[in-house]
This record gives C-alpha cells, structure tokens and sequence, in this order.
C-alpha cells in the first residue's frame, strides 16, 4: 500500500436503483489512481453490487458487477463485505465476482476507526 490517507467507500446501495452505486464505484476508482490506501465495504443492499450474473443492459445501464471487477487493476484490493448482509441474502462470498474479506460487525467498527475519511454512498 501506499503513504496516501486511508479512505473507506461504505456502498450500501442496491446497483440499478439510482446511479449512485455506478458515480461511487467510479470515485472508488479514481481514488486508487490517485495512491491512496482504498478500502471498500460492501454493506447492506450494497452487496448486490458485487453478485455474480448481473447484466445492466436489460436496463441501458453498465453492468456494476463488471465495474467492480476492475477495482483491483486500479490498486483496490483491500476489499471488504458484512457478513450479515450475505446472510440476510442468502448469499455467500462464491457468489461474488470479486475475492472479498467477510467481516463481522466488530470487524467493520474496527475498519471503520481506522479510516483517515468514509465515504458513504
């Protein structure tokens, strides 16, 4: 990681419902480029961004799924799901198109303390 400031991107929005999912995934991404230490959370219907077997074009939207696959490319790798938002899904981290860390809620409060900025979606 770089000497950038910490940053976590706290996305808790359903992919298709606004365009809010696509403008934070995209900010997740420039902040990579710019050497930050970036860290994402993926939270509550957050979690639908980063299920396998989207297709947005049903939609004439990008396909989320596929925009967050880029983020390690752009030095995103530190990337995090709450497990309770799986469960209440009935999802599993197989069911995602990125490798994601699960964390418990004690886990995230510990990520969140140490974040220099969280950016909510």
């Amino acid at each position: 990681m770089t000497n950038g400031k910490r940053i976590l991107f706290l996305l808790r929005q359903a992919p298709y419902a606004t365009c809010h999912a696509l403008e934070a995934l995209e900010a997740v991404l420039v902040a990579g480029v710019f050497d930050q230490q970036v860290s994402v959370l993926f939270r509550d219907a957050g979690v639908w961004q980063v299920v396998n077997g989207q297709d947005g074009s049903a939609l004439e939207a990008r396909t989320i799924g596929k925009v967050a696959q880029a983020l390690p490319q752009y030095g995103v790798t530190a990337l995090y799901v709450c497990g309770e938002s799986l469960a209440q899904r009935s999802l599993c981290p197989a069911d995602l198109v990125l490798p994601v860390t699960v964390l418990d809620d004690a886990a995230q409060a510990r990520l969140l303390a140490a974040q220099d900025a969280v950016v909510n979606d």
